[in-house]
């Protein structure tokens, strides 16, 4: 799938994306050779990791992990190429080529980790039971770290400085703080242990620092810190959401997300957040938010229900994907007829596949012309669903085909305005 950023255009588009993702981050202007390497890393469960490279273009691919387990979140070297992904059962993968191969590194826990960021001279990642790991050689040698905590921590960061400050946070308002590079940890939490806390902004974005840290949470919260996470401070969100993402681009303009399709923005260090109307279609709960290089101010945000979108000043993109409707093997392989047929902008198509699969569909027009592509990636056994939407296109004949390694077929479909 790949659709190209337009200047100036309002309209909604729809492709596919995979349900299964559910972490995405944005490498920005990483230079090789003199030339500027921009990619997108994006992870889920069984597994997936899927890449997007270029600038101005969404075209996600799946690269081979290495392993099935679910994985939680992925994070960028600023100005490299190297990458590290966590996950279930103490799962570490590492990229340190921009994504293309990746290698599994042998685990030191059976805690799930939920977090990882890169460091200056170190890396961390946190998860279950208060576990912190601290690692070394880009990522390959970790070593647990004791935290003084069994709570769960969901999100860790680093701040670029000369002295590495380090702060992890998770459930019932845990907040812990490390002066010294993750060797050892204060606990600075807030007094509310009704507070979960699920996210902090990335202390580099591209080669630009963020000096402020900012944490969010459930119930709306949204706490800053200026001195590195010794003390922190309530901001009015304006909501009562769960906020699950918090993305910060400089010191003072950031962007978070949250159930029921909460995404609020500000400019002024957190003081005030307002909503943007181009973010008015987004519905579910969206887990993650990154800025996406391209000609004009893009953040992309990702839900978990199953819809990646890419909204700027500019264009607001929607992206569709793949809904697992059934986990239940089936007994074979099948396309079903589209419904409703004829229909008006969209329909649904569903299929199934017995097995682990890497499954194409896509849509032609009364030509043969290829027009889209719905579905490109590997499933697992299953029933699915996907939509597709002809706004785009005239009314008339389409056809849809199904393929996999072992299977093929089309079906007819009519679009009436």
């Amino acid at each position: 799938m790949s659709f190209t950023l337009e200047r100036g255009c309002a309209d909604v588009f729809v492709d596919t994306f995979t349900g299964l993702a559910k972490q995405i981050m944005w490498a920005i202007s990483n230079e090789k050779d003199g030339s500027v390497v921009d990619f997108g890393i994006s992870v889920g469960d069984n597994g997936v990791i899927l890449k997007s490279q270029g600038r101005d273009t969404i075209n996600f691919q799946p690269k081979v992990s290495g392993t099935t387990q679910d994985l939680n979140d992925v994070t960028i070297r600023s100005g490299a190429e190297e990458i590290l992904v966590v996950g279930n059962n103490g799962t570490i993968v590492r990229s340190l080529s921009y994504g293309n191969m990746w290698n599994v590194v042998t685990p030191i826990t059976s805690a799930n980790l939920n977090a990882v960021r890169w460091g200056r001279f170190f890396q961390f990642a946190a998860g279950d039971n208060g576990t912190i790991l601290r690692g070394t050689n880009f990522g390959l040698n970790w070593a647990v770290v004791p935290s003084g905590t069994t709570r769960k921590l969901f999100a860790v960061s680093s701040h670029l400085d000369e002295i590495q400050f380090v702060v992890a946070v998770g459930e019932k308002g845990t907040i812990l703080r490390s002066t010294n590079s993750g060797l050892n940890w204060i606990n600075v939490s807030i007094p509310d242990t009704t507070i979960n806390f699920y996210s902090i902004n990335p202390a580099a974005i591209g080669l630009t620092y963020i000096n402020p840290f900012y944490i969010c949470g459930s119930q709306g919260k949204i706490y800053k810190s200026t001195n590195y996470g010794a003390n922190w401070v309530l901001k009015n969100s304006g909501t009562t959401s769960t906020l699950r993402s918090i993305y910060f681009t400089s010191d003072d303009s950031g962007a978070v997300t949250g159930d029921n399709g909460t995404v609020r923005m500000t400019t002024n260090g957190g003081d005030t957040w307002f909503t943007d109307p181009y973010f008015n279609n987004v519905s579910g709960n969206i887990t993650s938010i990154s800025k996406m290089p391209s000609s004009s101010r893009t953040y992309t945000a990702l839900s978990n229900n199953n819809t990646l979108y890419i909204a700027s000043e500019d264009s607001n993109i929607v992206f569709i994907g793949v809904n697992q409707i059934s986990s239940e093997v089936p007994y074979g392989f099948s396309l079903s007829q589209n419904y409703p047929n004829p229909f008006n902008p969209s329909s649904k198509i569903r299929f199934q596949i017995s097995k682990l699969s890497a499954v194409k569909i896509v849509v032609y027009d009364i030509s043969g012309k290829e027009i889209e592509t719905l579905v490109n990636e590997q499933l697992k056994a299953g029933t699915y669903e996907v939509d597709w939407n002809g706004s785009n296109h005239s009314s008339g004949v389409y056809f849809y085909q199904m393929l996999t390694s072992n299977y093929s077929e089309t079906r007819k479909m009519v679009l009436v305005k």
